[in-house]
């Protein structure tokens, strides 16, 4: 069974629509205007969709969208909600632990995600994994520091020291 073809309310005559579209300097705004263009130049939603590269049920979705609210509802709206999660800790204690990064950690050794997910635990009292650690250390320019893991049956310090002293020279 065929679709019907996607009809544009007359908000803007097919010159302003192109005009817009040539206009635009927003990436995925101007794919919209595009498609908007070439379905008021008479071609369909699916049409359109492949011409500007777009999915077919997108390109409907703007067009109901610019149908029901007009031009401005082009526009793409995560300027003004710009989502995602808030960071855990504030920018005062993302200061303060980048400071704390350049000594050494409390427990000893080096830091790592699993200290700074347990510095983050005891600053917000939530649970922090050791990835976000992770995420903290890289956003601060630092990568988790891991010493290199020892054979089990690696030689001590002395033992390593009479090998070098006993061997022949080359």
């Amino acid at each position: 069974m065929a679709r019907a073809r996607t009809g544009l309310k007359p908000y803007l005559s097919s010159p302003q629509l192109r005009e817009r579209y040539r206009a635009c300097t927003e990436v995925k705004e101007v794919r919209r205007w595009h498609a908007l263009w070439l379905i008021s130049q008479g071609q369909s939603a699916q049409e359109a969709a492949w011409t500007v590269g777009l999915c077919p049920a997108w390109v409907r979705r703007v067009v109901q969208r610019y149908n029901t609210t007009g031009p401005a509802a082009v526009r793409d709206g995560h300027d003004q909600n710009p989502g995602g999660r808030r960071p855990r800790v504030s920018e005062k204690q993302q200061q303060h632990l980048s400071q704390l990064l350049e000594r050494p950690p409390p427990a000893g050794g080096l830091w790592n995600g699993a200290k700074v997910a347990l510095w983050l635990e005891q600053q917000t009292g939530r649970k922090t994994s050791a990835q976000l650690g992770c995420v903290y250390l890289r956003r601060l320019g630092l990568t988790p520091q891991q010493p290199r893991r020892r054979h089990g049956q690696a030689a001590s310090r002395e033992q390593q020291r009479a090998f070098k002293k006993n061997s022949a020279a080359r």
